[in-house]
């Protein structure tokens, strides 16, 4: 009858002896039979009937859409605020689901922050029918949790909850990763001139976009520090200022150098990323074990967290102090005198033996479980585990001198222009403001995943879990009214 794709629609006639080996020849082939009684006269009758009627559905609806139109411009204001007063009173229902009730008592349980306790108490005792009774949380029980910073770490709070809010008794991890974060995130951009442009951009939006604000304000942290970042390595929209008569007076900023034009100031770039990853993992260590000794864990903090402090540190000094930091250009010259690495060699020996022989301690065979200490030791999160963690950071270099590099190549497109009367000025205006736009959006995005790579998989990993329940407070939510006290 007709074809629309891989469907086609027929009519089958078959002897009724055959009605067996016709069904099931037509399941094997996805035939779907259609409900056709009902229906009187010749097919091409009924066929004019339904596209009458498919005509008249059509008509219908468009006069209810108009219609529709017209009472939603109408009544637009009272029907937005009765859908945020009908969202408003799902949350609360969705909340006291969890409660009984009998024939005369309600009873409904609720989590309540510390801070919020003695409010929630006196408003409900000025009713005379209801009761707050303090329920103490099972020991297996999971705690909700909420993050509560100073101000100026909460942005960073979006870091944490996007890798998952700590458990109850675990640390919160915020105001360690802000620093960091920020730092990290200004090096892969390394532009003063981004710095600038993006730290402007964020505090005008952060005014505007109140759902977006701390979001926001986290960039523009970011963005101040890209801006002391790009003024050490010499980046403002890439070597701008040199085509405009004043790169000598940035180049003074230029305290570490500019890493793409010199080969000093690329080795302090490798140096300075290098040495963030070796302080960031070395300082989460620290959290660790601070963090096992308010708990109480002296096997966490004495048999794991202080075991690999000690090796990292001793192997950090004693490669500082050698030739071969030289030689790899991590140091112009020995930072610690030789004869040290006589002394750290022992303390480090000491503590991989700790490791060997407590890393595994849940084992109870003594064999496998130092053979299991080895490969902590060596493989499994081990000293080459360390040492990739490390090398990790050398992205920050990349990242960095990937954005100078393409701001470079936007300017010098850009001024060979320059010559060309008239146009060469709107071509030049044009590469300089679409080219750093597009350089500075994609380089953006580039250096909030990498920083929170660097967060999750080098610094997160050596003292946080994570996996918390967050903390879901029961408030009104307006997404189309503010409510202004009078």
């Amino acid at each position: 009858m007709s074809e629309d794709g891989d469907t086609s629609c027929v009519i089958l006639a078959y002897h009724n002896q055959y009605k067996k080996g016709a069904e099931e020849y037509l399941s094997s082939i996805f035939f779907e039979e259609s409900e056709i009684t009902g229906y009187l006269g010749t097919i091409d009758e009924n066929l004019e009937k339904i596209k009458k009627s498919i005509k008249l559905d059509k008509n219908r609806k468009k006069y209810l859409r108009s219609e529709i139109e017209k009472i939603s411009e109408e009544y637009k204001k009272p029907l937005t605020v009765y859908l945020d007063y009908i969202e408003n009173n799902l949350e609360i229902e969705k909340a006291i689901e969890s409660g009984f009730s009998t024939d005369s008592v309600s009873f409904h349980t609720a989590w309540v922050k510390q801070a919020d306790k003695k409010k929630v108490i006196s408003i409900i005792e000025n009713f005379k029918t209801a009761r707050v009774v303090e329920i103490q949380p099972d020991e297996d029980e999971d705690i909700p949790i909420i993050l509560e910073n100073k101000p100026l770490f909460r942005p960073f709070e979006i870091v944490v909850s996007l890798y998952g809010v700590p458990r109850y008794f675990e640390i919160d991890p915020t105001p360690f990763v802000s620093l960091f974060f920020a730092l990290f995130f200004a090096l892969c951009l390394t532009d003063a001139g981004y710095g600038i442009i993006l730290a402007i951009l964020t505090l005008v939006f952060a005014f505007r976009m109140k759902n977006f604000r701390q979001f926001l304000m986290l960039i523009f942290i970011g963005a101040i520090f890209t801006i002391f970042a790009g003024a050490l390595f010499s980046g403002w929209f890439g070597d701008l200022p040199g085509y405009l008569g004043f790169g000598e007076f940035f180049e003074k900023l230029a305290i570490l150098g500019d890493p793409i034009k010199t080969n000093e100031g690329a080795m302090n770039f490798f140096r300075l990323a290098l040495a963030m990853g070796v302080i960031h993992v070395i300082f989460g260590l620290f959290i660790k074990f601070f963090d096992c000794l308010k708990k109480k864990d002296w096997g966490g903090a004495f048999l794991d967290g202080l075991p690999w402090i000690v090796i990292i540190l001793s192997i950090v000094i004693i490669l500082l102090s050698s030739q071969v930091a030289v030689n790899l250009s991590l140091v112009t010259k020995p930072l610690f005198p030789t004869g040290i690495s006589k002394i750290l060699v022992w303390p480090a020996l000491a503590a991989a033996a700790v490791i060997m022989l407590f890393g595994a301690r849940s084992e109870e065979r003594w064999g496998l479980r130092i053979f299991l200490g080895f490969l902590n030791l060596t493989v499994l999160g081990g000293v080459t585990s360390y040492l990739g963690d490390f090398l990790s950071y050398i992205r920050l270099m990349a990242l960095g001198m990937t954005t100078a590099g393409i701001a470079i190549a936007i300017n010098r497109i850009a001024f060979q222009f320059l010559p060309i009367p008239v146009v060469g000025v709107i071509m030049l205006l044009i590469i300089l403001i679409f080219g750093h736009i597009f350089n500075m959006a994609i380089n953006i995005m580039g250096a909030f995943v990498h920083t929170l790579r660097l967060q999750y998989v080098e610094f997160f990993q050596k003292f946080y879990v994570g996996g918390g329940r967050p903390f879901e407070a029961l408030k009104d939510e307006h997404k189309y009214i503010t409510i202004v006290d009078q």
